[in-house]
């Protein structure tokens, strides 16, 4: 049976994801500091619409992955379409929630507490998969699944700063709790969000690497 390999455009997907991100996330802290939290929501809003259509994006590879990889797969590895498409079939359940909170108004911490058990999730999965040797690549797959989960963590406390100093002052009853339109304790803040950015730096990284390791070996030699 013929094997159509798709992981390579997956990949690609995953590190405009992780450059979508850390670049609306620059623009939006940048502006919050500048205190114009009217151009912060219009980055933010941009930001959220190239994340919804990457999510749908995703999704669509991950539902075409959940019903074909247990009969396309690698031999006796038919455990892949868990392995890969579970984890890309919630994330693209998260981009698409972000990307219709924001378009709607909506406060996004709701986002950032499931994703919160995504991440929890992810990791699991990439530590599980690294036990059973999974892949031809299982430290550069563990290293990719730890630095997504860990960024789907972070984005808990993004929501919330999102909520508060960016959604909130342009829309009444969008933060969690009643706040000022600046943080009263910035530099918590510069921490959560720094760390934030970090992973998803990381991330990226990670999936760059990854994503060259199995370009350069399904180009030579296609499964």
């Amino acid at each position: 049976m013929a094997f159509i390999d798709d992981l390579s455009l997956v990949v690609d997907l995953l590190i405009l994801l992780c450059a979508a991100v850390f670049y609306t996330g620059v623009l939006v802290w940048f502006e919050v500091r500048r205190r114009d939290p009217l151009r912060a929501y219009s980055h933010l809003r941009a930001g959220a619409a190239i994340l919804g259509m990457l999510g749908a994006a995703i999704g669509l590879f991950a539902v075409w992955g959940e019903l074909t990889w247990p009969i396309n797969g690698f031999p006796g590895a038919t455990s892949y379409d868990l392995f890969f498409f579970d984890a890309l079939f919630l994330l693209a359940l998260l981009l698409v929630a972000f990307a219709v909170a924001i378009a709607r108004r909506l406060p996004t911490h709701f986002v950032g507490m499931v994703s919160v058990l995504v991440g929890l999730g992810v990791l699991f999965y990439g530590v599980r998969a690294y036990q059973l040797g999974l892949t031809e690549q299982p430290l550069e797959t563990l290293l990719l699944y730890l630095a997504f989960g860990g960024m789907a963590i972070l984005v808990y406390p993004a929501t919330l700063f999102v909520d508060w100093f960016v959604v909130g002052p342009q829309v009444a009853g969008a933060d969690p709790l009643p706040s000022g339109s600046t943080p009263n304790y910035p530099w918590v803040w510069r921490v959560l969000l720094g760390l934030f950015l970090m992973a998803v730096v990381l991330a990226g990284v990670a999936a760059v690497l990854y994503g060259i390791t199995i370009v350069w070996g399904h180009l030579a030699g296609p499964p």
